[in-house]
């Protein structure tokens, strides 16, 4: 499916090349489903039967500085792939149709992806995970129109106006009980009983606290030295045995070791 267009590099490290099936002349002028993500915002429109599904997410969601925002509703008419499609053509979307570019070990959120459907068959798509395929200007028209189009909803590109939950936070009773884990090696136990904890490391008691959980992290309940409140999770105390705790998923805890070097340790509840 890859071939040589022009400046092709295989090899393990870096694929640079023109997909198949893709032209820079595009006849139809009906979008039928429009995907764009970058490092900064994802959007997503396509049709759900007779209406149109449309889903709009953007902000960094570790920093719960509000600007975090995840959007999913269903609008009657197609006038967004209509404008859309008007971005397409001012910005010239279509040129370098089927390019793609890997290269290996790069972080996340430095290139985009763009995805987008016709009525007769036709499509558009790039992506690459060094450099962003489309313009600046092209990527704020994208973001202006779905945020228009949340505004229409009553919803904004912010976390008090998100319609979707934004943080799978643990709270008191999920917590409650004994977990344990292994770190490099090491036993992690720990306790929850009510608000207080323990954590032993190696069957030795490292922590016997109160804890709170804020913004999703489990602290100790204690401010660090000159602080009189909290503006975020590192104005409270780490732990000795961990740093700090927070929910992975349904079943598990995960514990951050951040005192040395950056490393974690899942947490498993005991029955």
């Amino acid at each position: 499916m890859f071939f040589k267009k022009e400046n092709i590099i295989c090899g393990g490290v870096v694929k640079d090349g023109y997909l198949e099936g893709y032209s820079e002349i595009i006849n139809s002028k009906t979008i039928i489903s429009f995907e764009y993500t970058c490092g900064r915002f994802y959007v997503k429109c396509d049709y759900d039967n007779d209406r149109i599904h449309v889903i709009s997410d953007g902000g960094y969601s570790n920093e719960r500085d509000g600007n975090y925002f995840k959007l999913d509703y269903k609008i009657d008419n197609d006038k967004i792939f209509k404008e859309l499609q008007k971005i397409v053509e001012k910005n010239n979307i279509s040129e370098n149709n089927g390019y793609e570019h890997e290269t290996a070990g790069l972080p996340p959120g430095l290139g985009d992806t763009i995805k987008i459907e016709y009525e007769n068959g036709e499509r558009i798509y790039k992506y690459s995970n060094q450099r962003e395929t489309i313009s600046e200007e092209a990527q704020k028209d994208i973001y202006n129109l779905f945020h228009k189009y949340a505004k229409k909803e009553n919803l904004d590109f912010n976390s008090d106006e998100s319609n979707v939950k934004l943080y799978d936070d643990a709270d008191k009773d999920f917590i409650q009980g004994k977990w344990k884990g292994k770190h490099f090696g090491d036993e992690i136990e720990v306790e929850f009983n009510d608000n207080h904890i323990k954590i032993l490391v190696n069957n030795e008691l490292t922590d016997d606290t109160d804890y709170i959980i804020y913004e999703g992290n489990i602290r100790p309940n204690k401010l660090k030295e000159g602080k009189q409140s909290a503006n975020n999770k590192n104005d409270y105390e780490e732990f000795i045995g961990v740093s700090s705790i927070r929910k992975k998923n349904e079943i598990m805890l995960v514990a951050y070791f951040t005192k040395n070097s950056y490393s974690t340790a899942d947490l498993i509840k005991q029955k």
